[in-house]
């Protein structure tokens, strides 16, 4: 069995099949994670996209988790997902993400759970960088940003 819960890159992303994702995370369902019909419960899917931006968002250096006052305070704004075959227990499943769009203080970020190469969910989050007191909107780093526009091909909006 692949690693669980371990970063993927392009690379080993295109080793399974899923060209066009330069991030992902390979896990597979757990019994907690089932509801009465058997498959997935929608929630669920919501914490397995969390769990892949954390691991994005410090792997492409837009903030380490810290509290200081350099430190962006990331939140989600808005968050959909279309469900578009179930997700079994005991399945092997990879979360992908790339961001389309970035904004000087925010993302559009792109989603797809995938079970043996076939998309089950596709899902977008937009999340705001703010201040750390939240009161204040902080702009990206120019370093994460680059990092996003080589790895994902994310389009600048509202930049000069």
């Amino acid at each position: 069995m692949k690693n669980l819960r371990t970063p993927l890159d392009a690379n080993d992303l295109n080793e399974d099949g899923l060209d066009g994702w330069p991030f992902g995370i390979r896990d597979m369902v757990r019994f907690s994670e089932i509801d009465a019909l058997n498959h997935v419960n929608n929630a669920v899917y919501f914490s397995w996209l969390e769990m892949t931006r954390i691991a994005y968002l410090i792997d492409y250096g837009l903030t380490e988790m810290g509290h200081s006052t350099a430190e962006p305070q990331i939140v989600v704004r808005r968050q959909v997902a279309d469900y578009l075959a179930p997700v079994l227990f005991g399945d092997t499943y990879v979360v992908t993400l790339k961001t389309s769009r970035i904004k000087p203080s925010s993302l559009v970020m792109e989603y797809g759970v995938f079970v043996d190469g076939q998309l089950r969910v596709s899902a977008e989050t937009v999340v705001v960088s703010l201040t750390q007191d939240g009161t204040a909107r902080q702009v990206w780093r120019d370093a994460a940003i680059r990092s996003i526009v080589e790895r994902d091909g994310a389009k600048l909006v509202g930049f000069d």
